[in-house]
C-alpha cells in the first residue's frame, strides 16, 4: 500500500522505535544506520528497515559518505501532518459545539423537540 502526505507521516510515528530514531536523527549532525544501531535495541537489519520506512514518509533524506548513507531529518512532513490534523480538530470542535447547542436548545424545550 502506497501512503503519502499526513498518511504516510502518521504511520511513519506509529512506531515507538521509528520515534526513537527519528528523535536520534534530529538531535545534531547527520547520522548512519550503524550509530543508530549502536543506540537503539534492534538490529542493524531492522533499523535499516524502520529508517527506509521514515525515508519514504520525508521525515529523514540520505546522502551517500562513502559507504554509508548518512541521514538527517526533514520537518517539513511534520508541518504538513500539523496541519491536517488541526484541520480535523477544529471540524471536531464545531460539530461538538453544533452538539452542545442542540443539546442546550432540546434541555429547555418541555415539548423534547428541537
Amino acid at each position: 500500500m502506497t501512503r503519502s502526505g499526513a498518511q504516510a507521516t502518521l504511520w511513519a510515528l506509529s512506531d515507538p522505535l521509528r520515534i526513537e530514531i527519528l528523535d536520534r536523527v534530529s538531535t545534531g549532525s547527520e547520522i548512519t544506520v550503524s550509530q543508530l544501531a549502536a543506540v537503539v535495541p534492534i538490529t542493524r537489519q531492522a533499523v535499516t528497515r524502520h529508517v527506509k520506512t521514515l525515508e519514504e514518509a520525508g521525515l529523514i533524506t540520505g546522502s551517500r559518505q562513502g559507504r554509508e548513507n548518512r541521514y538527517r531529518v526533514d520537518l517539513m512532513p511534520l508541518d504538513e501532518a500539523g496541519r491536517w490534523l488541526d484541520a480535523r480538530a477544529r471540524s471536531w470542535d464545531e460539530a461538538l459545539s453544533r452538539l452542545a447547542r442542540y443539546l442546550e436548545r432540546t434541555a429547555d424545550d418541555p415539548s423534547g423537540g428541537p
